[in-house]
């Protein structure tokens, strides 16, 4: 299907669907820098049995992109109001890294509205390492845009080697990044580094499915067994060796731990 439109708050928002009209809606938010673009490797992998719902937010994608600074409570109002304004009283929630951050300000503050939670390489705290990067790459976006920003981040987010081999899937990330709008990646950015939320995941009671990269230099293994740590009853999956977009390089191993939390939550395995 194609990108379709419609307002929330003060913006447009972008999103698309793909799946059968009646199986279980799973929403899908990305990384900072990214857009619904970075699901796509995970697609065949649901579309059998799930609606998926893919959304730009704020400032990134096809969505609006206005002036920032922008805030996680912002983001996580976007996420409620798209929601609304499609009719959905609940979803499975599924959020990498930025998306994992607004997926724990649901869980907090609208845990009511999700089925259960997917958190893959994300974090509950803004450390002076994480805001120091963060202040860092915001620096050379505003003085060179997007294209030295990449380059800051490119390994990062993948493993040397699948850097140094820039496949189809590399480049296509890469030409999502360098075309987000500064302003976007500014406000979003802001956002991130006042991110607060590791003494409030006790609030979350939804059913949650921890996803970790063994190597990610963003939110390392550690920011993950803290969220673990803190809401009751989740899993905690890790990918050995994998940085920050484990389901882009090596989505033959995320996708199977993907489906198989989905399917639990989604009672599918009791079929």
């Amino acid at each position: 299907m194609s990108i379709e439109k419609l307002r929330v708050g003060d913006i447009e928002i972008a999103h698309r669907w793909d799946g059968p009209a009646d199986g279980p809606v799973v929403m899908m938010a990305h990384a900072m820098g990214t857009s619904h673009k970075i699901w796509d490797r995970q697609v065949p992998a649901l579309v059998d049995r799930y609606r998926l719902l893919r959304y730009d937010w704020r400032g990134h994608g096809d969505t609006d992109a206005p002036p920032g600074p922008y805030t996680l409570a912002q983001f996580v109002a976007d996420a409620i109001g798209t929601m609304d304004a499609l009719g959905l009283e609940k979803v499975h929630w599924v959020g990498i890294s930025t998306g994992g951050m607004i997926g724990q300000g649901l869980g907090i503050h609208h845990g009511d509205r999700l089925a259960s939670l997917t958190l893959c390489n994300t974090t509950s705290i803004s450390t002076p390492w994480y805001r120091d990067s963060v202040a860092k790459r915001q620096a050379v976006a505003r003085q060179g845009g997007m294209d030295p920003a990449w380059e800051m981040t490119k390994r990062l987010w993948f493993t040397d080697a699948y850097v140094d081999a820039a496949g189809p899937d590399f480049h296509a990330t890469r030409d999502v990044y360098v075309r987000t709008p500064v302003a976007g990646y500014l406000g979003g950015t802001s956002a991130v580094a006042d991110l607060a939320y590791r003494d409030l995941l006790h609030r979350i009671k939804t059913p949650t499915r921890i996803i970790a990269a063994g190597a990610d230099p963003v939110t390392s293994v550690e920011r993950s067994e803290e969220i673990h740590e803190r809401i009751e009853g989740s899993q905690l999956m890790v990918i050995a060796g994998q940085r920050h977009f484990s389901n882009i390089e090596v989505p033959e191993q995320f996708n199977p731990i993907l489906r198989q939390g989905l399917d639990g939550f989604s009672g599918a395995d009791a079929r």
